[in-house]
Protein backbone atom coordinates (compact mmCIF):
# COMPACT_ATOMS: atom_id res chain seq x y z
CA UNK A 1 0.00 0.00 0.00
CA UNK A 2 1.25 3.57 -0.69
CA UNK A 3 0.29 6.76 -0.68
CA UNK A 4 0.91 10.60 0.76
CA UNK A 5 -0.25 12.82 3.64
CA UNK A 6 -0.82 16.46 2.18
CA UNK A 7 -2.05 19.70 3.59
CA UNK A 8 -4.06 22.21 1.42
CA UNK A 9 -1.51 23.96 -0.37
CA UNK A 10 2.45 25.03 0.77
CA UNK A 11 3.07 26.40 4.28
CA UNK A 12 5.91 28.37 5.28
CA UNK A 13 8.01 27.21 8.17
CA UNK A 14 8.08 28.47 11.44
CA UNK A 15 10.68 31.34 12.34
CA UNK A 16 14.10 29.73 12.83
CA UNK A 17 14.90 29.80 16.89
CA UNK A 18 17.83 32.24 17.53
CA UNK A 19 20.96 30.16 19.77
CA UNK A 20 21.66 31.10 23.15
CA UNK A 21 23.87 27.82 24.27
CA UNK A 22 26.65 25.98 22.58
CA UNK A 23 26.59 28.01 19.17
CA UNK A 24 30.04 27.07 18.54
CA UNK A 25 27.98 23.77 18.24
CA UNK A 26 24.17 24.07 17.36
CA UNK A 27 25.19 27.06 15.04
CA UNK A 28 23.48 30.68 15.56
CA UNK A 29 20.09 29.49 14.69
CA UNK A 30 17.87 26.38 14.77
CA UNK A 31 14.91 25.88 11.84
CA UNK A 32 11.72 25.08 12.97
CA UNK A 33 10.89 21.62 12.04
CA UNK A 34 7.76 20.97 13.51
CA UNK A 35 5.36 21.14 10.16
CA UNK A 36 7.71 20.43 7.15
CA UNK A 37 5.80 20.90 3.89
CA UNK A 38 6.91 20.76 0.46
CA UNK A 39 5.57 22.68 -2.39
CA UNK A 40 2.97 20.03 -3.49
CA UNK A 41 1.60 20.20 0.41
CA UNK A 42 3.18 16.79 1.24
CA UNK A 43 4.00 16.39 4.80
CA UNK A 44 7.12 15.21 6.38
CA UNK A 45 7.32 13.00 9.46
CA UNK A 46 2.87 12.06 9.47
CA UNK A 47 2.98 8.62 11.09
CA UNK A 48 0.41 6.15 8.94
CA UNK A 49 -0.89 2.89 10.76
CA UNK A 50 -3.10 0.49 9.87
CA UNK A 51 -4.59 -1.45 12.57
CA UNK A 52 -7.11 -4.74 11.38
CA UNK A 53 -11.03 -5.07 12.58
CA UNK A 54 -10.03 -8.04 13.72
CA UNK A 55 -7.48 -8.83 16.53
CA UNK A 56 -3.89 -9.33 15.76
CA UNK A 57 -1.90 -12.54 17.15
CA UNK A 58 0.54 -10.91 19.27
CA UNK A 59 3.74 -10.21 17.11
CA UNK A 60 7.30 -11.28 17.70
CA UNK A 61 9.60 -8.48 18.90
CA UNK A 62 11.81 -7.09 16.05
CA UNK A 63 15.44 -7.81 16.64
CA UNK A 64 18.11 -5.20 16.70
CA UNK A 65 17.42 -1.66 18.60
CA UNK A 66 15.65 1.78 17.34
CA UNK A 67 18.15 4.78 17.97
CA UNK A 68 17.52 8.56 18.04
CA UNK A 69 20.19 10.78 18.71
CA UNK A 70 20.92 14.37 19.42
CA UNK A 71 23.18 15.44 17.05
CA UNK A 72 23.98 19.32 16.05
CA UNK A 73 21.36 20.09 18.91
CA UNK A 74 18.68 18.21 16.85
CA UNK A 75 17.37 15.15 17.64
CA UNK A 76 17.93 12.88 14.66
CA UNK A 77 15.54 11.50 13.20
CA UNK A 78 12.64 13.86 14.78
CA UNK A 79 10.09 10.77 14.68
CA UNK A 80 11.04 7.45 15.11
CA UNK A 81 9.41 4.31 15.30
CA UNK A 82 9.47 1.43 17.68
CA UNK A 83 7.57 -1.72 18.07
CA UNK A 84 6.55 -2.18 21.57
CA UNK A 85 8.91 -4.63 23.39
CA UNK A 86 11.66 -2.91 20.95
CA UNK A 87 15.33 -2.08 22.47
CA UNK A 88 15.34 1.92 22.66
CA UNK A 89 18.25 3.97 22.96
CA UNK A 90 18.82 7.36 22.94
CA UNK A 91 22.67 8.27 22.27
CA UNK A 92 24.60 12.20 22.00
CA UNK A 93 26.57 12.47 18.67
CA UNK A 94 27.59 16.05 20.16
CA UNK A 95 30.90 17.26 22.30
CA UNK A 96 28.36 19.30 24.54
CA UNK A 97 25.80 17.88 27.69
CA UNK A 98 22.45 17.26 26.23
CA UNK A 99 19.87 15.82 29.02
CA UNK A 100 17.13 13.89 27.09
CA UNK A 101 13.67 14.18 28.64
CA UNK A 102 10.79 11.54 27.55
CA UNK A 103 7.31 11.65 28.41
CA UNK A 104 4.54 9.66 27.74
CA UNK A 105 1.94 12.13 26.24
CA UNK A 106 -1.45 12.26 27.85
CA UNK A 107 -3.96 12.39 29.37
CA UNK A 108 -2.40 11.60 31.72
CA UNK A 109 1.06 12.88 30.81
CA UNK A 110 3.48 10.43 32.32
CA UNK A 111 7.38 10.71 32.83
CA UNK A 112 9.14 8.21 31.46
CA UNK A 113 13.35 9.28 32.47
CA UNK A 114 15.26 12.15 32.28
CA UNK A 115 18.84 11.50 31.80
CA UNK A 116 22.14 13.33 31.05
CA UNK A 117 23.96 12.65 27.99
CA UNK A 118 27.54 14.36 29.34
CA UNK A 119 29.56 13.66 26.14
CA UNK A 120 29.89 12.90 22.52
CA UNK A 121 29.23 8.90 22.57
CA UNK A 122 27.25 8.33 25.59
CA UNK A 123 23.86 6.75 25.36
CA UNK A 124 20.93 6.17 27.59
CA UNK A 125 18.52 2.68 27.49
CA UNK A 126 14.82 3.67 27.44
CA UNK A 127 13.51 0.55 27.17
CA UNK A 128 12.57 -1.07 30.37
CA UNK A 129 11.73 2.54 31.84
CA UNK A 130 9.15 2.97 28.32
CA UNK A 131 8.13 -0.37 29.11
CA UNK A 132 7.07 -0.21 32.29
CA UNK A 133 4.77 3.35 31.97
CA UNK A 134 3.56 2.82 28.49
CA UNK A 135 -0.31 2.21 28.92
CA UNK A 136 -2.48 -1.07 28.06
CA UNK A 137 -4.30 -1.90 25.18
CA UNK A 138 -4.19 -1.37 21.11
CA UNK A 139 -2.61 1.45 19.29
CA UNK A 140 -0.41 4.07 19.17
CA UNK A 141 1.59 5.71 22.31
CA UNK A 142 3.30 8.86 21.83
CA UNK A 143 6.30 9.75 23.32
CA UNK A 144 7.53 13.29 23.42
CA UNK A 145 11.58 14.09 23.76
CA UNK A 146 13.15 17.13 25.12
CA UNK A 147 16.50 18.69 26.00
CA UNK A 148 16.54 21.35 28.93
CA UNK A 149 19.87 22.45 27.80
CA UNK A 150 18.89 23.17 24.53
CA UNK A 151 14.80 23.99 25.04
CA UNK A 152 14.15 24.26 20.98
CA UNK A 153 14.98 20.60 20.76
CA UNK A 154 11.50 18.52 20.05
CA UNK A 155 11.87 14.49 19.09
CA UNK A 156 8.91 11.68 18.92
CA UNK A 157 8.95 8.03 19.75
CA UNK A 158 6.06 6.65 18.32
CA UNK A 159 5.30 3.17 19.72
CA UNK A 160 3.22 0.78 17.72
CA UNK A 161 2.14 -2.70 18.44
CA UNK A 162 1.40 -3.26 14.57
CA UNK A 163 4.14 -4.02 11.76
CA UNK A 164 1.72 -2.16 8.95
CA UNK A 165 3.06 1.72 9.65
CA UNK A 166 5.32 3.84 8.25
CA UNK A 167 6.34 7.66 8.47
CA UNK A 168 6.17 9.99 6.04
CA UNK A 169 9.29 11.15 3.56
CA UNK A 170 10.28 14.89 2.54
CA UNK A 171 7.50 15.09 -0.21
CA UNK A 172 4.58 13.31 2.61
CA UNK A 173 5.44 9.81 0.51
CA UNK A 174 4.84 6.69 2.51
CA UNK A 175 4.71 2.83 1.85
CA UNK A 176 3.79 -0.15 3.99
CA UNK A 177 4.17 -3.45 2.08
CA UNK A 178 2.76 -6.71 2.52
CA UNK A 179 -0.55 -5.89 3.75
CA UNK A 180 -2.90 -9.05 4.07
CA UNK A 181 -6.05 -7.82 2.18
CA UNK A 182 -9.33 -7.02 4.83
CA UNK A 183 -10.74 -3.86 7.10
CA UNK A 184 -8.75 -1.51 9.05
CA UNK A 185 -8.79 1.33 10.83
CA UNK A 186 -6.16 3.98 9.04
CA UNK A 187 -4.23 6.30 11.49
CA UNK A 188 -2.46 9.00 10.57
CA UNK A 189 -0.97 11.17 13.07
CA UNK A 190 1.74 14.13 12.96
CA UNK A 191 2.56 16.60 15.92
CA UNK A 192 1.45 20.12 14.45
CA UNK A 193 -1.49 18.89 12.58
CA UNK A 194 -3.13 16.42 15.10
CA UNK A 195 -4.72 12.92 14.12
CA UNK A 196 -6.89 11.34 11.35
CA UNK A 197 -8.93 8.03 11.35
CA UNK A 198 -10.76 6.45 8.58
CA UNK A 199 -12.27 3.02 7.62
CA UNK A 200 -10.39 1.82 4.44
CA UNK A 201 -10.74 -1.46 3.01
CA UNK A 202 -7.05 -3.23 1.64
CA UNK A 203 -8.01 -5.72 -1.62
CA UNK A 204 -6.11 -8.90 -2.12
CA UNK A 205 -3.66 -7.47 -4.30
CA UNK A 206 -2.54 -4.84 -2.11
CA UNK A 207 -2.36 -2.58 -4.68
CA UNK A 208 -4.36 0.37 -2.67
CA UNK A 209 -3.23 3.93 -3.13
CA UNK A 210 -4.45 6.47 0.04
CA UNK A 211 -3.85 9.83 -0.28
CA UNK A 212 -4.64 11.48 3.16
CA UNK A 213 -5.58 15.69 3.87
CA UNK A 214 -5.10 16.78 7.21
Amino acid sequence: MTGAVRVSGPRAPGAPTAVSIDAAVCGDQVADESLLVDAHGGVQNAVVALRPAAPMPAASVPAGEVRIDNAGCRFVPRVQLVQRGQTVRVGNADPVLHNTRADLVGPPEVAVANLALPRAGATMDLTRRLGARLPEGPGEAMVRLGCDVHPWMRGWLVVVDSPYVAVTDAAGSYAIRDVPPGAYTLSVWHEVLGRHQRQVTVPAADRLTLDEKL
